[in-house]
C-alpha cells in the first residue's frame, strides 16, 4: 500500500507538470478568432463603453468581458491577450485540482485511494485532444466550466441539514448565474442543478423552500447587473445574441463551412482519448448495474447529477445552428467526475479490509485507460518546456508586434484591422464598428442600414462610409481570410502606402 505522504507527493509532483503543460498548452496556440472579440469587448468596458449599447458583442453575454476588464484595469497592462490567457489557464489548473478534491470526498475514508483515482481522472480529461483543442484561449470557455465543476463539488460536499448547506446553495446559485451571463446554454445546467437541489432530501416542504431560497437570492443578486446591461440597448442585444448568430450560420452553410452534427460527434467520440473514456464509463456503471443489490448508495442526488450534467452538456452542443468540436469538449470533465461515483461503490464492497476483486479490476482499468490516453495523446507532454520560455509565447510575440505596428503609425495612429488585438496591445485605435473582428463583418451586410447602426457595426459595402471621418493610419492584412481581406485591400491600401510584412504574421501597409 502507498503512504499518504507518497501519495501527497506523487500528486503534488504531477499537478506541478500537468499545470505547466497546460500553461504551455495556452501559451502555443495561434491567435484565435475569437479571442479578438472577447478581449476587445474586455478592452472596450474598460475604457467606458457599454456592451451593446456602444460596441458589438456576438452572440455571448456580458460577465466575461467584465472579469477582463477588471483584470486588464487591476493589473494597468496592454498585454490584453497574455492576460485572458492566463485567466483560462488558472481555471484549467483548478479545475484539475476540483477534480481531485471530488474524487478525495466521494471517496471517503479511503483518501489515498481517492487521491491516485483522482490524478488517473485528470489524465483523462487533460489528455482528451478536444479538451486540449479547446482549453487555454482567451475566452468564456474555461471560467464557465470552472464555475460549473466549483457548483458540482460544493453540492456533493454540502450537508444540507446544517446551516453551513445554505451558503454552499447560494455559492451554487450565484456561480451557475454568473456562468450563465458569460455564456445562455448554462441556464440548462443551472435548472438541473436547481431541480436537483428542490428534490434533495428534506423534513417538509418547508425545509425544501428553506434550501431553494438561497439559490434564487443568490441568482437574483448576481443578475442585476446583466439585466441592467441589456435594459441599455435592448434591440442591440436582441440582434447580438440572436439574429446576428442566425446570419452567421447562414453564412457558414453558404460557403460550406459547416459540420455535421451527428458525424462530427461521432468522430470525436471515436478519437482515442474519448473512447477509452466513454468505455471506462460503460464498464463501470454496467459492472453497478449488474452488483446494485451488493451496493450501498447513499448519496443518490449526486449520483443523479453526475449522470445527468454530461447529458445536457452534449444537448447543449447540439443546441446551436453550427456545431464546433470545442461544444464536446465541456462534458469531458463531468465524465471524469462521473467515472468516481461507481469506482467508489466497487471500492465499498471490500469486505473486513480486504480489497474486492471488482474494484481491483476497475481501478486497474482506470490506470490503463489514463495509460492509454497519454499514448494516444503525448503532445501535451512534449510541449510542456515552452511554459519556462516566454519569449516564445503566442501572447507575447502578438504584443511585440502591435508595439512595432503603433509606434511605426502616424497621428491619430488609427487602425484598420480585423484583428484589433493587434492595434490594441500596441496602444493604437480601432474602429468600433470593427471590434468584433471578422465575426460581425462578414455578416454585417445582411443587417439593415439601421440594424448597423445600433449594433455599431459594418461589413464590406460600408467600408467607405467607415473611413470617411478618420482616413486610417495603418492597415493590417493577412489576418483573416483573403476573400474578406479583398475589399479593404482594394478600397483602402494606396499605390504609396509603405509595406512591411512580418515574419508568419500579418502584412501592415501604412499610409505616407
Amino acid at each position: 500500500m502507498i503512504s499518504s505522504r507518497i501519495a501527497i507527493i506523487i500528486a503534488v509532483t504531477l499537478l506541478i507538470v500537468l499545470s505547466a503543460a497546460i500553461l504551455a498548452g495556452s501559451m502555443t496556440k495561434p491567435v484565435g478568432r475569437d479571442e479578438q472579440m472577447y478581449c476587445t469587448g474586455a478592452v472596450c468596458l474598460a475604457q467606458g463603453k457599454m456592451i451593446y449599447r456602444d460596441f458589438s458583442y456576438a452572440a455571448q453575454m456580458p460577465y466575461h468581458p467584465l472579469l477582463c476588464a477588471a483584470l486588464y484595469k487591476m493589473l494597468d497592462t496592454t498585454h490584453y491577450l497574455l492576460v485572458g490567457r492566463l485567466l483560462s489557464s488558472g481555471c484549467d489548473i483548478l479545475v484539475m485540482i476540483l477534480i481531485i478534491a471530488i474524487y478525495r470526498h466521494v471517496f471517503k475514508p479511503f483518501a489515498i485511494t481517492g487521491t491516485l483515482l483522482g490524478l488517473a481522472g485528470v489524465v483523462l480529461y487533460l489528455f482528451n485532444p478536444l479538451v486540449d483543442y479547446a482549453n487555454g484561449y482567451a475566452w468564456n470557455h474555461d471560467v464557465v466550466v470552472l464555475c460549473i465543476v466549483l457548483s458540482l463539488w460544493l453540492f456533493i460536499s454540502a450537508d444540507f441539514q446544517k446551516k453551513s448547506g445554505y451558503w454552499r446553495i447560494a455559492a451554487i446559485g450565484a456561480l451557475l448565474t454568473f456562468a450563465t451571463f458569460m455564456r445562455i446554454t448554462t441556464v440548462l445546467a443551472e435548472l438541473l442543478f436547481f431541480v436537483v437541489i428542490l428534490a434533495s432530501p428534506a423534513k417538509s416542504i418547508k425545509q425544501r423552500a428553506k434550501n431553494a431560497l438561497p439559490f434564487l437570492a443568490a441568482s437574483a443578486a448576481v443578475v442585476m447587473w446583466p439585466l441592467w446591461v441589456i435594459a441599455q440597448a435592448p434591440k442591440a442585444f436582441f440582434l447580438n445574441l440572436v439574429k446576428i448568430p442566425a446570419f452567421y450560420g447562414r453564412w457558414l452553410h453558404e460557403i460550406g463551412m459547416v459540420h455535421n452534427k451527428v458525424g462530427l460527434t461521432l468522430a470525436c467520440l471515436m478519437t482515442p482519448g474519448y473512447f477509452v473514456l466513454i468505455a471506462l464509463l460503460v464498464y463501470l456503471f454496467l459492472a453497478g448495474f449488474i452488483l446494485r443489490r451488493k451496493l450501498k448508495i447513499a448519496d443518490r442526488n449526486s449520483l443523479r447529477l453526475v449522470v445527468l450534467l454530461p447529458v445536457v452538456f452534449f444537448v447543449v452542443a447540439l443546441i446551436p445552428p453550427t456545431i464546433w468540436r470545442q461544444y464536446l469538449a465541456i462534458p469531458v470533465p463531468f465524465l471524469v467526475i462521473a467515472l468516481a461515483f461507481p469506482l467508489s461503490y466497487l471500492r465499498r464492497l471490500s469486505d473486513k479490509g480486504n480489497i474486492s476483486r471488482q474494484f481491483k479490476i476497475a481501478s486497474v482499468s482506470m490506470g490503463v485507460g489514463a495509460l492509454l490516453a497519454i499514448l494516444a495523446y503525448p503532445f501535451v507532454l512534449f510541449r510542456t518546456p515552452i511554459a519556462l520560455v516566454p519569449e516564445k509565447w503566442v501572447p507575447i510575440d502578438l504584443h511585440r508586434v502591435s508595439e512595432d505596428i503603433v509606434g511605426r503609425a502616424k497621428e491619430p495612429k488609427q487602425i484598420l484591422t480585423l484583428a484589433p488585438l493587434l492595434a490594441l496591445e500596441g496602444g493604437g485605435k480601432i474602429y468600433t464598428e470593427l471590434s468584433a473582428g471578422a465575426i460581425i463583418y462578414r455578416i454585417a451586410d445582411y443587417l439593415t442600414p439601421h440594424e448597423r447602426q445600433i449594433t455599431h457595426t459594418a461589413g464590406p459595402k460600408n467600408l467607405p462610409a467607415l473611413i470617411e471621418t478618420t482616413s486610417p493610419s495603418a492597415v493590417i492584412l493577412r489576418v483573416e481570410m483573403p476573400r474578406l481581406e479583398q475589399l479593404i485591400s482594394e478600397i483602402i491600401v494606396q499605390p504609396d502606402w509603405e509595406k512591411e510584412e512580418y515574419e508568419n504574421g500579418p502584412i501592415v501597409y501604412f499610409s505616407p
